[in-house]
């Protein structure tokens, strides 16, 4: 099993048959020097760094409106199930928004489109012989819920492609008006690349010559309306003539225009998107809109895969796990975990021990929280502790865990600095030690304010409260009785107290009850409830998860 430092390291129409352009995209193709260069916002700086796949380097996070920053998400094709590819996306995706709008309290606008008709939703329906809509719905419907089971919140306006033609075609006329589009002989319309100077910035990609295309202009060039190829498929009239549907990338383009207008603030999807969609939104909205730079930052996730296996999860290869599946084994929280364990721009190398790592971790945050509020409760001895170190340290904790989300966002380094504090504070309240000399002081407001301050990054990142306890009623429904379930835990481990308390009280231990004592921390376990003991009584907390008993648990006999 790999330890949480071995896996933040691993994660850490044709009328001239003038120059063909043709995308060049081997790493020995020579590349032109484009005399575009990302064009820093005028604006509020935030103290925000974000990497720049373009420049290959952090640029400042500047905000256009301080009171307002437009986020644009690609949505799902809705042909299938959601798999752990999509679901690292969108939970990554998910976590910079949060901490974003809840940590630097910045007011994002969030969209996300829908795409609802495709080759794929067509091809799906036609061999399952189902009605393609019904399909898509079905499908879309059982995207939502995953995203909800994995507390990823609702992008503010989520928009159908089907819902939004009438702005896709008006997107495409002003492309040919503008002639960087044109009409092939069957009604379809290309983008011409040639048109477009900074064509291949987000990819560094070089444009070379080569033989005329038979239907299009330049071999790059990419289809923004696929005309009618059979009567069974979903059409709609183009005022160009004949009847078709849109392109993948326009999709995209038109709706967002259609939220955000002639500029965005930002962009995500993952990495596998970069090019040629993003590329091609890019280049799309740039000729609609007459500016050189749509996009002010694109943020693009790393792709998930299984270990031992460089590709990427996808239908195409059948190597996917869905979302169900990963639930069925382990929880919302663990998964996310090991998204933040990753890093959002990071390859996410899944694996057994990847998961069981976000588990131990999750766990060490739980034990933690019920190890402080044993200790505040005084069901450990209390100390004198160093009160001018807790204070540095605490200020400490407060100013790396800010440079951490600052610097693109690190959130393996930022759960680090988590832990290092929880690691100091547990040796405070759990090790046995003479009071401090320097400074003495009890310091409970300083304990509860670091643990108040861990609480809240964690919940910053998505995943649920550490003190949860309140949390018990929600769980465990007893809507026609009177009953308080917290009461009912807290009575059960009071009397297994007194029953520990009385087997060790003499020279000689009674092995009987401290056998019942183990058996009732075994039970309880079982019910995710795991029991901690103390010198002066003993305490509970969730287990991260109920699946297995924890054998690491130290028997009452101990």
């Amino acid at each position: 099993m790999y330890s949480l430092k071995e896996v933040l390291r691993a994660l850490n129409c044709r009328t001239r048959p003038a120059l063909i352009c043709r995308r060049n995209i081997s790493e020995e193709a020579p590349k032109q020097d484009s005399p575009f260069k990302w064009r820093k916002p005028i604006g509020q700086h935030t103290g925000i760094n974000i990497y720049n796949h373009g420049l290959r380097q952090k640029v400042p996070l500047i905000l256009r409106n301080p009171q307002m920053v437009t986020w644009y998400t690609c949505g799902p094709t809705v042909y299938d199930s959601a798999h752990l590819g999509h679901a690292s996306t969108y939970v990554k995706v998910d976590i910079l928004q949060r901490i974003l709008r809840d940590y630097f309290k910045i007011n994002l606008v969030t969209a996300m489109n829908i795409t609802d008709v495709d080759d794929k939703i067509i091809k799906r329906a036609q061999l399952a012989g189902l009605d393609w809509q019904k399909m898509a719905r079905a499908y879309e419907a059982e995207f939502r819920q995953d995203m909800l089971r994995l507390n990823v919140q609702a992008a503010d306006v989520r928009s159908h492609v089907t819902t939004t033609m009438p702005v896709i075609i008006q997107f495409i006329q002003q492309l040919i008006a503008e002639k960087q589009a044109y009409v092939t002989p069957d009604n379809s319309v290309y983008f011409d690349v040639s048109k477009s100077k900074n064509y291949g910035k987000l990819q560094n990609l070089g444009l070379s010559e080569d033989k005329l295309d038979p239907i299009k202009r330049n071999t790059a060039d990419f289809a923004l309306w696929k005309a009618r190829k059979s009567g069974s498929e979903p059409t709609w009239a183009a005022p160009w003539g004949g009847e078709g549907r849109p392109g993948w990338h326009i999709e995209c383009s038109a709706i967002a225009g259609l939220f955000f207008g002639r500029q965005l603030d930002i962009h995500a999807g993952g990495l596998d998107l970069r090019f040629p969609h993003h590329e091609n939104e890019e280049a799309q909205c740039c000729a609609r809109y007459k500016t050189d730079q749509w996009v002010n930052y694109w943020l693009h996730t790393g792709q998930l895969h299984m270990v031992g296996d460089a590709q990427k999860m996808s239908k195409s290869l059948g190597n996917t796990i869905s979302v169900s599946e990963l639930l069925k084994k382990y929880t919302a929280d663990e998964f996310r975990m090991a998204c933040l364990l990753s890093n959002y721009r990071n390859a996410m190398p899944y694996s057994d021990q990847l998961m069981l790592t976000a588990r131990q971790t999750l766990q060490r945050f739980k034990n933690f929280q019920a190890d402080l509020s044993a200790y505040t409760q005084f069901l450990k001895p209390v100390h004198l502790l160093d009160e001018g170190a807790l204070k540095a340290q605490l200020t400490h904790t407060v100013t790396e865990f800010d440079n951490c989300l600052r610097d693109d966002f690190d959130t393996a380094r930022a759960i680090s600095v988590l832990m290092d504090q929880m690691s100091s504070i547990s040796r405070c309240i759990n090790e046995q030690q003479v009071d401090a000399q320097e400074e003495p002081a009890y310091c409970i407001d300083l304990l509860l304010a670091a643990g108040n301050f861990i609480n809240r990054g964690i919940v910053t990142f998505g995943l649920s409260e550490l003190q949860d306890r309140e949390s018990l009623q929600e769980k465990v429904s007893f809507t026609d009785h009177s009953i308080d379930p917290n009461l009912l835990v807290n009575d059960v481990i009071n009397v297994r107290g007194r029953m520990r308390e009385r087997a060790t009280s003499g020279n000689v231990k009674n092995p009987q009850l401290l056998a019942a004592c183990d058996e009732l921390r075994s039970l309880l376990q079982q019910h995710g409830i795991q029991v901690r003991d103390h010198k002066q009584g003993s305490s509970w907390v969730f287990a991260v998860s109920c699946e297995k008993p924890d054998d690491k648990s130290k028997s009452s006999a101990e």
